[in-house]
């Protein structure tokens, strides 16, 4: 980033002029005084405002910081190590942060700056060198905790960062607001479902049958989980399908995540979204052993695992100030966190053994196979097609892998295999693979496959087929002299002489004898005709591409630019103390950013949308994952949906991700 300055050289102008000013107006006898006033101020002005040291100058460094200072249990937080004045520098080593807390890497972007400074004509300048690496941590522990340094070496020199402190709370004893996490399966395979549910439970009102939820409408409480956005490696019916039909009509529910009506991720308005859960009624004793009948409120949704492994959701948390009695007539309120222990789901590999027909396939699948040509001579090649039809309940085709035709015996003793491992091409829900074969030798057909899926439900192996075909296939026949020359008329001589009196040797009858000039004459109209269509086509498509694609073009190749123009604006808001604008400013880089390289209009754009727009293009769901919960916190915080945005942070992230999707966004365009 580059930025030039030009503030002081004109404060320095002005004092010139005030100094000529003073000038005129005294005594002639008093200039040879000011001449030198003039002199030791500029001298003094220049010592102010020249002292920058290079990055060559200044000592490597690291520095840390956090995103929250006091949390609760099971709770995370963000934190931040920058290394500074190093060309190469390495990752550091957090190991020691790994005592207490559960330390998830959320990736590192490089941070350097480079500042011009002109002042009367002269150009100084001040490098920055900076890198930045992101961490999420999770305490494992309540209590006033210690983040212990964390170190990196740096041309031989080991650099540690300075501990910090952060108080962890852990959740109160009682018996007012429940929360709890469940899932219906422990240990599945891949493509069965399973789900998910967190449970709420509120302590009835006093003197009151009513919803405990009705007194907190202007407060709703808040429920934060980890799977609102799809973990990667399942999936799910879409979050807006899914949460939409438990809209709120009357604010009273639950505040979901930082999910706000305003934010446009499928709603409109301009307040923090809530959620209306199924309501129930169950009783459970509390503290002191007394039965109590609980308002119940439940969420759940269901996944399909796609691909193995260890998925964990939670902890579940629920904030927020619920009512613990009464006041004369006034109910009595009491802020509370309620947090629901983390629950997993293992996901198997398939067992071994396994046949040797395995194709990878976990659930329903439907095999067919083809071949293009069906007539041939031994040694011509041919494809066969293989297409596997994935059904309701089966897993993710990216399992499914090229089937070994090595192991049948028909094809290795009737055909050569050229390709044994093709790649495989996915359409839908159908993943193509194209063999090259050869036949060996005449009347061969390609004999049914018998290829093996694995059946969850079962835990056996069962086998597909597909149905044989047929070939014609005959013998490759040796060309005669004639056959390779072409066709001649029977009257002719069939027999080509050596001769250096020419071809025309061995024929007798003039009619065979030919006129072989080439007619130009006659050729000339059609090549000048092709001419004038190549040309006027070639004009019209320039015309065309003048008259509607120059704009867009441009806008396109400045897109980057101007992101990154309004980013730079974001720590001088900062320094003066507009938070709201910095992030108004980095909301307006990454809507502009999508806007200019799309062509499309940034008034009106949405989170929601940009999200669409990225996933469209291709951009990674890492990437259109930060960008959403980056707009949409931004969004919270304009509407009030969100207390407070650290906008270091947040331009970080930014910045980041500007670099990593503008690429992909200049190269490809919605349609």
């Amino acid at each position: 980033m580059t930025q030039t300055i030009f503030t002081f050289q004109s404060r320095q102008t002005a004092l010139q002029m005030t100094l000529e000013n003073n000038s005129r107006r005294g005594h002639r006898r008093c200039g040879h005084r000011h001449s030198i006033l003039r002199g030791l101020l500029f001298v003094l002005l220049s010592l102010v405002i020249t002292p920058f040291s290079s990055a060559d100058e200044q000592q490597p460094e690291i520095r840390v910081g956090m995103s929250a200072e006091e949390i609760f249990v099971g709770e995370t937080i963000d934190y931040q190590v920058e290394i500074r004045n190093t060309e190469t520098p390495s990752a550091p080593d957090v190991s020691t942060l790994q005592e207490q807390f559960k330390v998830t890497p959320n990736g590192d972007h490089s941070r350097n700056q480079s500042t011009t400074l002109i002042v009367n004509g002269r150009v100084s300048e001040e490098t920055v060198l900076s890198h930045v690496y992101l961490y999420r941590l999770t305490p494992t522990v309540a209590g006033d905790l210690t983040i212990p340094s964390v170190k990196v070496v740096i041309d031989g020199k080991e650099l540690a960062s300075r501990p910090l402190s952060l108080r962890v709370v852990d959740a109160e004893v009682q018996d007012l607001v429940i929360a709890e996490l469940r899932t219906d399966r422990q240990t599945i395979y891949p493509t069965q479902p399973f789900t998910v549910s967190v449970k709420v439970l509120i302590r009835p009102l006093p003197a009151s049958d009513e919803s405990p939820l009705l007194p907190l409408r202007r407060q709703p409480p808040q429920l934060q989980l980890n799977w609102v956005d799809l973990p990667a490696g399942l999936a799910s019916g879409g979050t807006s399908e899914w949460l939409q039909p438990l809209m709120s009509q009357n604010d009273t529910g639950f505040r979901i995540n930082e999910i706000s009506a305003s934010s446009g991720s499928f709603f409109g308005g301009s307040r923090p979204a809530v959620f209306e859960l199924p309501q129930a009624r169950e009783t459970r004793n509390g503290l002191d052993g007394q039965p109590i009948n609980y308002f119940s409120y439940e969420l759940t949704r269901q996944f399909v695992p796609e691909k193995t492994g260890r998925y964990e959701f939670g902890p579940a948390l629920v904030k927020g100030t619920f009512v613990e009695g009464l006041n004369g007539q006034e109910f009595r309120g009491r802020r509370i966190v309620a947090i629901a222990p983390t629950v997993s789901v293992e996901v198997r590999e398939v067992p071994s053994p396994r046949p040797a027909t395995f194709t990878g396939g976990i659930g329903e699948y439907l095999v067919a196979a083809s071949a293009n040509p069906v007539r041939l001579r031994v040694g011509d090649p041919l494809t066969l097609n293989l297409e596997f039809a994935r059904g309701s309940q089966a897993g993710s085709l990216e399992l499914i892998s090229a089937p070994d035709l090595s192991g049948t015996p028909e094809i290795v003793e009737n055909f050569e295999i050229i390709d044994k491992a093709p790649t495989g091409r996915v359409d839908g829900d159908i993943k193509k693979f194209a063999y090259g074969l050869r036949p060996k030798r005449a009347g061969v057909s390609l004999p049914a496959l018998n290829l093996t899926n694995f059946d969850p439900t079962t835990e056996a192996f069962t086998e597909i087929s597909t149905e044989p075909i047929e070939l014609e296939v005959a013998e490759a026949s040796s060309l005669s002299t004639d056959e390779l020359v072409g066709a001649i008329s029977p009257s002719g001589n069939k027999e080509i002489r050596k001769s250096d009196s020419g071809i025309f040797q061995n024929i007798t009858d003039l009619a065979e004898l030919q006129d072989d000039h080439v007619g130009l004459t006659d050729w000339l109209p059609v090549v000048g005709g092709l001419w004038c269509l190549s040309l006027c086509s070639v004009t019209g498509v320039i015309v065309h591409r003048r008259r509607s694609n120059d704009a867009v073009g441009q806008r396109r190749s400045q897109a980057r630019k101007m992101a990154q123009s309004r980013l730079a604006t974001v720590s001088q808001f900062e320094k003066d103390g507009k938070s709201r604008e910095a992030l108004r400013q980095i909301r307006a880089a990454l809507l502009g950013l999508v806007a200019d390289t799309q062509n499309q209009v940034v008034e009106g754009l949405t989170a929601a949308d940009v999200r669409r727009i990225l996933q469209d293009v291709g951009v990674s769901e890492v990437d259109q994952h930060a960008a959403n919960q980056l707009l949409e916190t931004i969004e919270g915080t304009e509407y009030g949906g969100v207390d407070s945005v650290n906008v270091t942070s947040s331009l970080e992230i930014a910045t980041k991700l500007i670099d990593s999707i503008s690429p992909v966004l200049q190269r490809r365009s919605v349609r």
